[in-house]
């Protein structure tokens, strides 16, 4: 099992904008095949500060994730909306 965890930081008054279209992408997200979860946690002391959990299947399941149409809307619809680039950490569940 492959678990992902991002950090992303929204540009000052952005993060109401981005919560939406997190809203809009969790559901669609997690229909994908080999998507396990998807939890998306806004910081109670930085409303611009986002925490994404995610787990998937396979590495194969994750490549699809990001190739879906959803994601790639989501991009579009949130590219000017974040300050720099995302800290993404790939994992191995141990069970």
């Amino acid at each position: 099992m492959i678990v992902v965890c991002a950090m992303l930081k929204a540009l000052d008054g952005k993060g109401d904008e981005i919560e939406q279209e997190f809203k809009k992408l969790i559901p669609k997200v997690l229909k994908d095949p080999g998507s396990i979860e998807y939890a998306v946690h806004r910081a109670l002391d930085d409303p611009n500060k986002f925490f994404v959990y995610e787990k998937y299947d396979d590495m194969d399941a994750l490549k699809l994730h990001s190739s879906t149409e959803h994601f790639k809307a989501f991009g579009q619809a949130t590219a000017s909306m974040f300050s720099g680039r995302p800290e993404i950490g790939l994992y191995n569940l141990i069970t």
